[in-house]
């Protein structure tokens, strides 16, 4: 069933958030923050529904392999769809949006080899180029989009379902500038009033909506809480929005020492709870020059003394689960392979010798960066303390404002760094293909043709329940290299109004903020 046009004179959502978007253009970004946003102001051509494991047609009619080969992925587009400027949506469009992705990015990697272009001149791209990495040429045929593979990919259609595949107007985005007038030009459930980075974003229902979503009536205003001035995190100060009852849903990270009080059973508010998909990595970088991080030796060191249920109990106050796999409880390939590899309680005169057998003199030092994150000072504190413990390595803790972050992140400037990792679509493959794969999107400069090889495998079955086994050995490997050691699983929970419905369905494990299935009593 699709839906169309709907009016609004009503009062605001107001919705509380923790993770402001670096961007509003889906060629530019691949921040959680950013995709929640924009999965309300764009339309792909298929989309995630709650409770269906496969995509499902959004601004196409259809999608499909044609070849048993799955290289070859045809969809046929919706005629009628218009964008928020009334230019109706065309074939053209949507190759527009995908070859755009894929020129940003070669220009990204062309002028980083460039030595006569100045490093401050050269273009910072933090674009999902990663995600398109089997994606080899695009072609309209008639009302139709074809898309050719390199090899073969089952998980494309999960791509294609997500922000990397939302559909921009031509005539408005550049092939190779990102847009940054904070303005957009899209046809999803809602339109962008305004934004302001770091501090809101107001919407309001598109009346000439066709897809496949019954939206709300009600406007929405998404407030981004950032670390103040003062040094008050940006959790803290949602908390205190929260109690003064300036918001109606808080969606983002409240203290953990605040999530331990809350009583569910209370009638002053609405609470969702479930087992999320965002987990909390220790990144450790193999390519920067002069770093003792280059070494798989230090880095094993590093993971094995890594005390994660400390973590959970003394700073996150049990409102996560430790974590030993990339790949979070609820997705096929969850495992345990860091504590099959490195237990629990390490030896520390073993892991003395490992390191002074190697030739290094104690403590080695190192720089560990981190931003935002729930209790981030204490954790980064704590991951300190307990990396220093029995004098193995000597470390210094650096925190960076979110928006300074993730451009020297994606630069490769950080030698190991604390970062969260939320799923761009229900499949282990968004735990794997991007973190391991060649497409490095952390940047750790680390490669393995045996784990390529083994993501070939896994994108080459359409049965992903046959996927199990082969996840499981990446993982393995992935553990033994230790250049991405997991620390743990979040606990989801939501917190609204008594007056607020729709929370169970606002997020999932795909990458889809479902600000439309909020409503007022």
């Amino acid at each position: 069933m699709l839906f169309g046009p709907k009016g609004s004179d009503k009062d605001p959502i107001v919705v509380g958030s923790t993770s402001p978007p670096t961007s509003v253009d889906p060629g530019a970004a691949t921040d959680a923050a950013a995709w929640y946003l924009m999965s309300n102001l764009y339309q792909s051509l298929l989309t995630f529904v709650p409770g269906k494991e496969e995509p499902e047609p959004d601004a196409a009619e259809s999608c499909g392999f044609t070849d048993t080969e799955l290289t070859v992925y045809r969809c046929t587009l919706r005629e009628g769809l218009t964008f928020s400027n009334g230019r109706e949506i065309t074939p053209d469009d949507v190759k527009f949006s995908y070859d755009r992705i894929l020129a940003m990015g070669e220009r990204a990697s062309r002028e980083a080899d460039d030595p006569n272009i100045p490093e401050d001149e050269k273009f910072n791209y933090s674009g999902p180029i990663t995600l398109l990495s089997s994606l080899e040429a695009v072609r309209v045929d008639g009302q139709d989009i074809v898309f050719e593979l390199s090899h073969t990919d089952a998980t494309f259609p999960f791509i294609v379902a997500g922000t990397t595949g939302a559909i921009v107007d031509r005539e408005k985005y550049e092939e190779l500038e990102v847009r940054t007038d904070n303005k957009v030009d899209g046809s999803g459930p809602y339109l962008l009033k305004s934004f302001t980075p770091d501090v809101s974003a107001e919407l309001v229902p598109n009346p000439n909506y066709d897809g496949p979503y019954e939206v709300s009536d009600f406007p929405i205003t998404v407030r981004y809480f950032v670390q103040d001035e003062d040094g008050t995190s940006a959790e803290d100060l949602l908390a205190e929005s929260w109690d003064r009852g300036e918001i109606d849903v808080a969606d983002g990270k409240l203290p953990p020492e605040v999530v331990a009080e809350i009583n569910s059973a209370s009638p002053e508010y609405r609470v969702y709870e479930s087992t999320g998909g965002s987990i909390r990595v220790m990144t450790l970088a193999t390519d920067i020059e002069g770093s003792v991080m280059s070494d798989e030796t230090v880095r094993q060191v590093a993971a094995a003394v890594l005390d994660r249920q400390a973590i959970a109990r003394q700073v996150q106050r049990n409102t996560v689960e430790p974590l030993y796999s990339l790949i979070p409880v609820g997705f096929t390939g969850h495992g345990t392979p860091y504590h099959d590899l490195y237990g629990d309680a390490p030896d520390p005169a073993e892991l003395t010798q490992k390191l002074e057998s190697a030739g290094y003199e104690l403590p080695i030092p190192f720089t560990l960066a981190y931003s935002r994150g729930a209790a981030n000072h204490e954790e980064a504190e704590l991951i300190q303390q307990q990396l220093e413990a029995d004098g193995l390595f000597d470390v210094e803790i650096e925190y960076y404002d979110w928006q300074e972050f993730i451009p020297m992140k994606n630069a490769g400037e950080f030698e190991a760094y604390l970062i969260g990792w939320r799923p761009d679509y229900p499949d282990p493959a968004t735990f794997t293909d991007s973190l391991l794969g060649p497409g490095d999107s952390m940047r750790t400069g680390y490669v393995n043709s045996e784990i390529y090889g083994l993501i070939e495998e896994t994108q080459a079955e359409s049965d992903r329940g046959r996927t199990d086994d082969s996840f499981r050995e990446i993982h393995e490997l992935a553990a033994d290299a230790a250049t991405i050691v997991p620390i743990w699983q979040e606990k989801r929970l939501v917190l609204a109004g008594p007056d607020i419905t729709g929370l169970q369905h606002l997020q999932g494990s795909s990458g889809v903020w479902r600000l439309w299935e909020l409503s007022r009593l």
